[in-house]
C-alpha cells in the first residue's frame, strides 16, 4: 500500500523507549518525560498502546519486531508471568529499577549487529525482519483515540475477559497506559486529536469525574472495584459521547 499523502514518518517505538531511558538515567527522580511516575503495569500497556497505533497506521519497523524473540528466546528474560511482575519482584517493588532493566534490554538489542539480528529465529512466517527496510510513513489515516476505543469495544463484544487481548491483566491503570501510549503515538505522528480532551471534559461534566482526575479511580469506585466493569463503562461512555457529538 502507498503512504498517505502528506503524512510524516512516525517515531519508532524503540526510539521512543530509548528517549525515556535516557531521561530516567539523567534524572534522580520522576516524573519522567512521556510516562510521568514509573509504573511497570502502566508502562507495559503504554508500550502496547503505542504499538497498536503503529499497527493501525500500517507502518513497518523492520528488525525492531525481533525484540520480543530476542528477549524471550536468546536473553531468556521474558518470564511466563510477564516481565512486569518478574522484574518488579526482582527489585523488591522498585518500579524505577524494574523499568530501567527492561529499557536496558531495549538499548542492548538496538546495539546488535546486522549479523546478530539475522541470526535470531523468526517464527511468524514471511521474510525475516532483519532484511526488511523500515517503512515509517503511515499508509492508513490517523485514527483518533475515540475511534480506537470504539474499535476495541466492537472487538471485545460482550465476552467477559476479552479486554485481556489488548491490555493483559485487567486493571484500569493498564487501560489508561494503553490509551496514553496510543495518544502519544498520534501526537508524535502529527495528529492533534482534539476530540479526546473534549471527551475527558465531558466525563467531568456529565459522568462525575472530579476535575483534575482521570476516569480510572472514579470509575473503579463506582463499579465496586471491578476493573473490567470500569473499563467497559469507559468504552460505553465513548459510544455515548460520539452519539452526542458526531465527529
Amino acid at each position: 500500500m502507498s503512504p498517505q499523502s502528506g503524512a510524516k514518518p512516525v517515531v519508532p517505538l524503540h526510539d521512543l523507549l530509548l528517549r525515556i531511558r535516557e531521561d530516567m538515567r539523567n534524572r534522580t527522580s520522576g516524573p519522567y518525560r512521556y510516562i510521568g511516575m514509573p509504573d511497570v503495569d502502566h508502562m507495559a500497556c503504554f508500550i502496547g498502546g503505542y504499538g497498536w497505533c503503529l499497527h493501525l497506521l500500517g507502518v513497518d519497523e523492520g528488525a525492531d519486531v525481533l525484540f520480543g524473540e530476542w528477549l524471550h528466546f536468546i536473553k531468556k528474560a521474558w518470564p511466563g508471568q510477564g516481565w512486569e511482575p518478574a522484574y518488579l519482584e526482582e527489585f523488591h517493588g522498585d518500579h524505577r529499577r524494574a523499568l530501567l532493566k527492561y529499557l536496558d534490554f531495549v538499548a542492548e538489542f538496538r546495539a546488535l549487529s546486522p549479523e546478530a539480528l539475522a541470526s535470531i529465529q523468526w517464527r511468524h512466517g514471511g521474510e525475516h525482519p532483519s532484511v526488511r527496510v523500515p517503512s515509517l510513513v503511515p499508509v492508513h489515516p490517523l485514527k483518533p483515540t475515540l475511534d480506537m476505543l470504539l474499535g476495541v469495544r466492537q472487538e471485545i463484544g460482550d465476552r467477559q475477559g476479552r479486554i485481556f487481548l489488548f491490555i493483559g491483566p485487567i486493571e484500569v491503570k493498564r487501560m489508561a497506559g494503553f490509551i496514553d501510549g496510543y495518544r502519544l503515538c498520534l501526537s508524535l505522528a502529527g495528529a492533534r486529536d482534539e476530540e479526546y480532551p473534549r471527551f475527558e471534559r465531558w466525563l467531568q461534566e456529565a459522568k462525575g469525574v472530579p476535575a483534575g482526575q482521570d476516569w480510572t479511580l472514579p470509575f473503579l469506585e463506582s463499579c465496586e472495584g471491578d476493573a473490567e466493569r470500569a473499563i467497559r463503562r469507559l468504552l460505553e461512555c465513548a459510544v455515548e459521547f460520539r452519539s452526542l457529538h458526531p465527529s
